[in-house]
Parts: structure tokens; sequence; C-alpha cells
């Protein structure tokens, strides 16, 4: 078994980059049809990612195994001048390509984020997860994530 690389990602990834956020999107649409994507969702993902390449709040970092990219996270520095708590890391992404989760690319690419944010000065880090999506909940419990607050939402 070949080993597994952990890097920033670069401009070439985003064609990959976008193809796993697809995947991610599906899965997360087949637990709750309100998150199926619009037709323009991947244009305006591939522009945002594009700029976040450069920003120095974000990183999107790739896994790359065989010269092929396997999976992706994407986070942010959060400002929040307002709280006590000050300012916190946030997970946009993590995704995994099908036939490449357990071998524990989700956890290397989260320590690698992780990492990230402690160099930013940032110790505290948040992210969303679909509540109907129970392998995500597990994984982000195992990566010791606990519930924070709750998203309520109204569509009437």
């Amino acid at each position: 078994m070949s080993e597994c690389l952990i890097r920033p990602a670069r401009i070439g990834d985003l064609a990959a980059i976008i193809g796993l956020w697809r995947e991610l999107q599906d899965i997360n649409a087949a637990f709750d049809p309100r998150l199926k994507l619009n037709s323009e969702a991947a244009d305006w993902f591939v522009n945002y990612l594009e700029e976040q390449l450069d920003n120095t709040s974000a990183a999107v970092v790739v896994a790359e195994k065989d010269q092929r990219v396997v999976g992706y996270t994407f986070g942010q520095v959060m400002r929040r001048p307002t709280l006590l708590s000050g300012d916190c890391g946030y997970i946009a992404d993590i995704c995994v390509h099908g036939d490449a989760r357990g071998q524990g690319i989700g956890r290397s690419l989260h320590g690698w984020l992780r990492a990230w944010f402690v160099a930013q000065g940032i110790t505290a880090v948040e992210l969303q997860v679909v509540r109907a999506n129970p392998a995500s909940q597990a994984f982000w419990r195992k990566m010791g994530y606990n519930d924070f607050l709750r998203t309520l939402r109204s569509e009437g």
C-alpha cells in the first residue's frame, strides 16, 4: 500500500476537489433532500475555492495517493471579536473518495488542518454535520467534537 501525502491544494487540484465535493454533497442530499445542489453550485464553488487558495485565513488541503487526489478538506479562521472565547477555526468540508475510505485519510486531513489552526493561534474548532448522517456524526465524535450550537430552521 502506498503512502498518502497531505499537502496544500494547488490550482490544478480544483477539478478533483470539485468531484469530491459533489460526492460529499450527493451523500448529504441523500440524507436530507434540502441539501441538494442547484445548477450553479459547482461553478460558484470552484471560483470560491480558487480565491481561497491565496487567502491566508483559509486552508484548502488535499490527500494525494498514487498521484491521485483522493480527499480534501477546507477550513478557515472565523473572526469573532465580540466573544470572550475569541476567534475559532471552522471546518467547512472534509471528504475522502469512496474507494479510499477506512484508511485513515480523513483523520490525516483533519490532523493537518488542526495543526494549521494551531499555527494561526486558533485552538477551538467548529463544524457542521448533517444530523441524519450517522457515519459523519461518528467520525467527528472520534475526532473529539461534541455538540455546541444547534441550527434551527423554518421553511414556511
